[in-house]
C-alpha cells in the first residue's frame, strides 16, 4: 500500500479524533481492560495545539486518514525529541502506515539535529518501537479518573 505522508491541518482534528477513538478502543483489546481504555482516552489531549505546531502529521491512503503521529522537540534540550499522538486506524494495522509516518518523523526529527528521541509507549506498540531501536527505561502508571491506572512504557532511542 501506498500512503502520502503530509502536515496535518487543524481542519483534520475532527477525523483524527475519530481515528484515536477507535484505534483505541479496537487496538488496544487484550492489553488493557475495556475500563481502563475508556478512562485512558482522557489522557489524550493538546492535538489541536501539536497540529497547530506543524510536527504533527497524516497517512492518507485515497484521501482517507490511514494513521498519524508525531513530534515535539524540546526547547530547553534541542538535541531531544518526544514521539506524540501515534496512531492507527484498525483496518491499517499492520500495513506500513505506523512505519511511514514513524519514518518521516524521525527523518524530521534528525534533519533538525535531534540526537535522541523518547515517547511513552502502550503495552501494545512497545514491540513497534522495539523493533525501531527504541529500549525500555521505565514503566509508568498512569492514574485514571475512574481510580484505575493506565501502565504506560516510557523508551530511548538514540539517532
Amino acid at each position: 500500500m501506498n500512503f502520502t505522508i503530509r502536515t496535518a491541518r487543524i481542519e483534520d482534528l475532527e477525523l483524527i479524533q475519530t481515528l484515536i477513538n477507535r484505534s483505541t478502543r479496537e487496538l488496544q483489546r487484550g492489553f488493557y481492560e475495556e475500563s481502563e481504555i475508556d478512562a485512558a482516552l482522557e489522557l489524550i489531549g493538546g492535538l489541536d495545539v501539536l497540529i497547530q505546531s506543524g510536527q504533527y502529521f497524516v497517512a492518507e491512503n485515497d484521501g482517507c486518514i490511514a494513521g498519524c503521529g508525531g513530534v515535539s522537540l524540546l526547547l530547553d534540550e534541542e538535541t531531544s525529541a518526544e514521539i506524540r499522538g501515534f496512531f492507527v486506524a484498525p483496518e491499517y494495522a499492520r500495513k506500513g502506515v505506523a512505519s511511514s509516518v514513524f519514518d518521516y518523523c524521525e527523518k524530521y526529527c534528525s534533519e533538525r539535529g535531534v540526537k535522541s528521541l523518547f515517547l511513552a509507549s502502550t503495552l501494545s506498540g512497545e514491540p513497534f518501537y522495539s523493533k525501531r531501536g527504541f529500549t525500555e527505561i521505565g514503566r509508568v502508571k498512569e492514574p485514571l479518573s475512574n481510580g484505575q491506572f493506565f501502565e504506560l512504557i516510557n523508551m530511548e532511542k538514540r539517532l
